[in-house]
């Protein structure tokens, strides 16, 4: 049975939406959650670490899967957002990675600026390709100001990966569009 690292965004679990839909596909799930069950940390112990504390778990979490025959990894929203950082710290990752509306940098958010931790960190590290020996996959809605279109070109174009935008949709992509983009990626 295949592995999957799946990281959904902020709010989302591991056993909803996605999770399950990559379970049914007969694969092993496992991942993180961003965020706390009832909203105390002690729920979920990696929601209470800092942001540089959780890029260094899922960059160990990374390193364990390189171990396996082909490692996937699929992040959603700040998820990806994460994946994406822990990639930076990763010691020889060899998988692929599918990114789905990640958040990739600052974005005004009806009216409110909107600025993740590490920004910068990570837009010059796509700048000065960072990621060319990782396959990355990233699929965002043509109106998703969370994944800045030029940042996501240039990611997929050093990392030798895909770019797919979703005509009409925004940060969350329909799920029939999902399917799709899983039948052919995986």
């Amino acid at each position: 049975m295949q592995t999957i690292y799946y990281m959904p965004g902020r709010g989302g679990r591991l056993d909803k939406g996605l999770g399950p839909a990559l379970a049914a596909r007969g694969l092993d799930v496992f991942g993180r959650e961003i965020t706390a069950q009832s909203g105390q940390t002690n729920d979920n112990p990696f929601a209470g670490l800092s942001f540089e504390q959780q890029v260094h778990v899922v960059a160990h979490d990374l390193d364990t899967l390189v171990s396996q025959d082909n490692p996937c990894v699929i992040g959603n929203s700040f998820g990806a957002y994460l994946i994406v950082h822990a990639l930076l710290h990763t010691k020889t990752f060899v998988g692929r990675c599918l990114l789905l509306s990640p958040v990739l940098g600052p974005c005004r958010l009806s009216g409110m600026y909107f600025r993740p931790p590490k920004a910068g960190q990570l837009q010059r590290a796509i700048e000065r390709g960072a990621f060319q020996n990782i396959a990355i996959d990233l699929v965002a809605g043509e109106l998703d100001a969370q994944s800045p279109r030029a940042l996501g070109e240039q990611l997929t174009a050093n990392a030798h990966g895909r770019l797919q935008i979703i005509e009409g949709e925004g940060h969350r992509i329909n799920p029939v569009f999902i399917e799709r983009v899983l039948d052919i990626w995986l």
